[in-house]
């Protein structure tokens, strides 16, 4: 049996409602009984229709949900440029009561895999897929793709930003399409500019007096993006491949020119155990880049044909600090599965690309309200234990589990009939 929504969380009506700032009331309610929704709802597909099933308040009607998204005046970007701003409020607060010094932002991006026939909705395209298992076309999946930054202070976790990227292709068909339509048209911008928009947004109200390291992988190693940030003061740690070049010899080569220096063994732990990489290491410069940089070489052991290759532009680390940094990127992946394995990120069925850039405001604004609970004990208590993420979704969960039987309890001490109790429950 579902856990019907007979009422709204007042935490997430404290949390969320500061956020809609310009919102209507009309507009207000919808946005609480989708974010609801969404994390309550344990369905596989949370499409609208099913998510509306899932709400017993006033005004819920999956048809005026698809037109708070297709026609409703309001702007995801405001939504967004908000939850930034009050996520890294609390980060502030938080490292004033605990006094943590190390900041890591990690950039990653995400496919929202849909199927291959689909061709009607404007953000889905044909992207790259590196996961061989869902590959639709050769090495190509119909998807839409995010760009996501991901902040971690101490144990804090919190997915700061996000962008919606489309490719050139898209965006002149765009072009074609809106302005035959009358619509403004669209700006391209390559993976990499995103991410440097999405860093200069974030660095002036980032916590004064902490250091900071950006954390990527390859696909954004670009020496553009190496100088915007040193630029802001931050170090960065990336992977590499294979055949850029250090000083006078590609990474793929060193490990041999380096055959004098002892193998560094490094073990590094995580929750699925230890492992531990033969690595060695050489201080150099790159093609476009005037500072010296750390080339880590690593193994999973001596006889591995396919090293990992690291970058970092903080010579002073040492060859376990970039490994054991450059890991905490992990937390970018456990997001990604809570947000469209949860959440219902790749869920949407919207056409235009105004209504498709709503449906994750409100998924990430859902996703910060779990974070934000999660966290909540430390401004309290700096060394107060945190919860796993998914025991704090369970808990908001049971919540509405227990208001659904208060609910169906006044209804019977009301008198009611058995008919009129399942007309009331089950309309």
């Amino acid at each position: 049996m579902p856990t019907w929504i007979v009422t709204h969380s007042e935490f997430l009506c404290n949390f969320l409602t500061p956020l809609w700032v310009g919102f209507t009331p009309a507009q207000l309610r919808h946005a609480l009984n989708v974010s609801e929704a969404l994390l309550v709802c344990t369905a596989r597909h949370k499409t609208l229709a099913e998510l509306t099933r899932w709400l017993r308040v006033e005004h819920a009607d999956e048809y005026a949900l698809a037109d708070f998204f297709r026609v409703s005046p309001w702007s995801a970007e405001a939504v967004r440029a908000a939850i930034l701003r009050a996520v890294l409020q609390l980060i502030a607060a938080i490292q004033a009561k605990t006094h943590w010094r190390l900041l890591f932002v990690s950039v990653d991006d995400s496919l929202c895999c849909k199927d291959v026939a689909t061709h009607k909705l404007e953000a889905v395209s044909l992207h790259f897929d590196h996961v061989r298992q869902r590959r639709q076309q050769g090495e190509y999946t119909n998807a839409s793709r995010y760009v996501a930054v991901h902040l971690r202070l101490g144990p804090v976790h919190f997915l700061l930003s996000w962008r919606l990227y489309l490719k050139r292709q898209q965006v002149k068909a765009l072009h074609r399409q809106r302005r035959e339509r009358g619509l403004p048209t669209l700006a391209y911008h390559s993976l990499p500019n995103l991410v440097q928009q999405m860093l200069a947004e974030l660095a002036p109200q980032l916590p004064r007096g902490c250091t900071v390291y950006v954390l990527f992988d390859a696909w954004y190693a670009s020496h553009r993006l190496f100088k915007s940030i040193r630029a802001h003061g931050w170090h960065w740690i990336c992977a590499a491949k294979a055949n850029r070049r250090l000083d006078t010899y590609a990474l793929a080569e060193w490990w041999q020119h380096l055959g004098h220096q002892p193998i560094e063994r490094v073990t590094l732990r995580s929750s699925k155990g230890s492992r531990t990489y033969a690595t060695r290491h050489r201080v150099g410069r790159l093609h476009r880049y005037p500072d010296p940089v750390k080339a880590v070489f690593s193994k999973r052991n001596r006889r591995d044909t396919r090293p990992a290759y690291f970058l970092c532009s903080d010579t002073r680390l040492s060859v376990r600090c970039i490994l054991k940094y450059y890991s905490f990127r992990w937390q970018a992946e456990v997001d990604n599965f809570f947000l469209k394995e949860r959440l219902g990120l790749a869920d949407y069925c919207l056409q235009s690309c105004e209504a498709i850039t709503r449906w994750p405001a409100l998924v990430f604004a859902a996703y910060a309200f779990l974070q934000f609970q999660r966290v909540r004990p430390l401004l309290d208590d700096p060394k107060a234990t945190l919860p796993p993420l998914g025991d704090v979704l369970a808990d908001h969960q049971r919540w509405h589990g227990r208001q659904m039987l208060l609910h169906i309890a006044r209804l019977v001490r009301q008198g009611l009939s058995d008919a009129e109790l399942l007309a009331e429950l089950m309309p």
